[in-house]
């Protein structure tokens, strides 16, 4: 009984085992093909990865030319790359690393600074991660994408850190940008105030004849602003004649200035005749920056600075200028001893008898101890000299900020003996303060002015433009143009998206607008290490390389070889305030 117990128990185990596939791992199923698909793709890939590998096995490292700058170091990957060795420090880099070891490559050759002062270090990208190279010999490295700039200005708040500087204050606005134009671009922020110091009006010197001030209609009334003196051609000096006035018009046309008469340009650095300007003109680029405003070379021809008499423009005093002006530009010290000079000069030559001096018995003065020993010569020329100081303090004041100084009586040409020359009394005299006009305007960004030659100077300044004339006797006459040294005389970013955009039809004009490039780098820098984009030691560096260079008006790029002349005064006066 008991055997038949085990022989049904184990004929119900084998009917059990029996109902199920014992086989079933031998039947292929997803997973398997999957794995097997999977292996012979990857025996297929790898023996392929050999077979490219050893063909042309520098161009899998290289995907193209390097770009032009970089033509030299063609053949030379260590120039930039580090060489790979398995059995090697620092062989499996971290990103960070990495980026730190090729980025010493390249600042071998370029340094540059960061981007921002309050920049985050964390998102700081490495130098290949916009400068992509082995994109072949005519890509420009600088060209790089919008999103490059976009992704952190899109929302730019939250990729900055707090600036603790202004922890007390007010946090300023920032503006977020996503591409240029009136709706995703804000305002230029150069534009808010100028910050020059010199009284100026752009409207009343585009006028003709620089007639300042309003007119009667009756030209034989006798209450006409004493003021309005309308300059014409023949009033000018001969040298300056030559500059200003046009070929085919006459001496009695009133004087008609335009933006190339102030504004030069340097089109190119020539070597010969040439002309010291700032560091800054030198390393731009030709033509980008005009010149700064000088006053023998722009001014002086209507604006003359006499000592006396009238500073008002007539034709004896311009045809005459410079024989009794004072040089602009001195220093309060150097203005008193130019007029105690001049003036001083002026009285020995009218009365010879001044000269009859008996000769001291003592060794010659040095010429710091120079003195005017005579009482009576003294006297004479004293009150002219205090008469002169405050009219020619009167001819800064004009157009400067004049501010009074006091100056050390010893050191006057008046003093009559050591005994006053170690006195401590003083006289006030006058200081003119630096002029503080930007030698560029959009400090955020870079210009050209030679690029947009074929553009009218109106289309981006037209608030430089006298609005308001009246046709007074057949001629045209200025009712009023204010001073507008406070208004910077740039039309803004419309005046740019016209041109700066996508091509597109204006149903206004009936015409086709825009089509020229408007992405970031068109204007803008990365690298903010000063004025446009240059580090100041590179301003330096550049001015070294060009020190001086020859300034033409705009209208010689258009092909005109004009020569202009040119004033100089003493290095040792200057005040180094233009």
């Amino acid at each position: 009984m008991s055997d038949a117990h085990n022989s049904k128990s184990k004929s119900t185990s084998r009917t059990l085992v029996s109902r199920i596939d014992r086989s079933y791992f031998h039947r292929p199923n997803a997973l398997a093909r999957m794995r097997r698909l999977l292996v012979l793709i990857s025996f297929i890939f790898g023996i392929g990865w050999c077979v490219w590998g050893a063909i042309d096995t520098a161009k899998h490292h290289a995907p193209g030319p390097v770009a032009h700058v970089h033509a030299k170091w063609e053949n030379d990957c260590e120039a930039c790359h580090v060489p790979y060795s398995p059995i090697k420090d620092n062989t499996w880099l971290t990103s960070q690393k990495s980026m730190q070891v090729l980025e010493t490559k390249c600042q071998v050759c370029h340094r540059v600074g960061i981007h921002h002062p309050l920049q985050m270090s964390s998102e700081t990208g490495s130098c290949a991660s916009c400068h992509v190279d082995h994109r072949g010999r005519e890509v420009d490295l600088n060209r790089t994408s919008d999103r490059s700039c976009t992704v952190c200005h899109a929302a730019i708040a939250t990729h900055r850190k707090s600036d603790a500087s202004i922890a007390t204050a007010p946090s300023p606005e920032i503006s977020s940008i996503t591409q240029f134009d009136d709706e995703h671009h804000p305002q230029f922020a150069s534009l808010a105030v100028d910050p020059g110091r010199l009284k100026f009006s752009h409207g009343r010197h585009m006028l003709p004849g620089l007639s300042f001030g309003p007119l009667a209609f009756d030209e034989n009334a006798t209450d006409k602003p004493k003021d309005r003196v309308a300059i014409s051609y023949g009033m000018l000096a001969e040298q300056d004649r030559e500059k200003y006035q046009p070929k085919g018009s006459h001496s009695d046309e009133f004087v008609q200035l335009s933006c190339a008469s102030c504004h030069e340009f340097v089109p190119s650095l020539p070597v010969g005749d040439i002309r010291a300007v700032s560091g800054l003109v030198a390393s731009s680029p030709p033509g980008a920056y005009s010149l700064p405003v000088e006053f023998e070379r722009h001014c002086a021809a209507c604006h003359a600075l006499p000592i006396t008499g009238s500073d008002k423009p007539s034709a004896s005093s311009l045809d005459t200028r410079g024989k009794d002006d004072i040089p602009h530009g001195l220093r309060a010290e150097a203005i008193r001893l130019y007029l105690e000079q001049t003036i001083l000069q002026k009285a020995i030559q009218s009365d010879t008898t001044i000269l009859d001096l008996k000769v001291p018995r003592s060794p010659l003065p040095s010429p710091q101890d120079q003195t005017i020993p005579d009482e009576r010569l003294r006297t004479l020329i004293s009150a002219t000299v205090d008469a002169s100081r405050t009219f020619v303090r009167g001819g800064c004041a004009k157009c400067h900020l004049v501010e009074d100084k006091e100056l050390p009586f010893e050191t006057s040409l008046l003093a009559t003996d050591h005994s006053q020359k170690n006195s401590s009394s003083q006289s006030t005299w006058f200081s003119v303060g630096p002029v503080r006009v930007p030698a560029v305007w959009l400090r955020k960004a870079k210009f050209n002015h030679q690029v947009h030659r074929a553009s009218d100077c109106r289309e981006c300044h037209d608030a430089a433009y006298p609005n308001q004339i009246a046709d007074i006797g057949g001629s045209l006459f200025p009712v009023g143009s204010p001073l507008d040294n406070q208004q910077v005389m740039i039309a803004g970013r419309h005046s740019c998206v016209r041109c700066h955009g996508p091509s597109k039809f204006d149903s206004a004009t009936g015409t086709m607008i825009g089509g020229v490039r408007f992405d970031c780098v068109e204007c803008h820098g990365y690298h903010g290490l000063g004025t446009h984009g240059l580090s100041s030691e590179a301003i330096e560096s550049q001015s070294e390389l060009f020190p001086a260079v020859r300034s033409h008006p705009i209208d010689d790029f258009l092909g005109s070889k004009k020569s202009l002349s040119d004033g100089s005064v003493p290095e040792s006066f200057r005040s180094g305030s233009r």
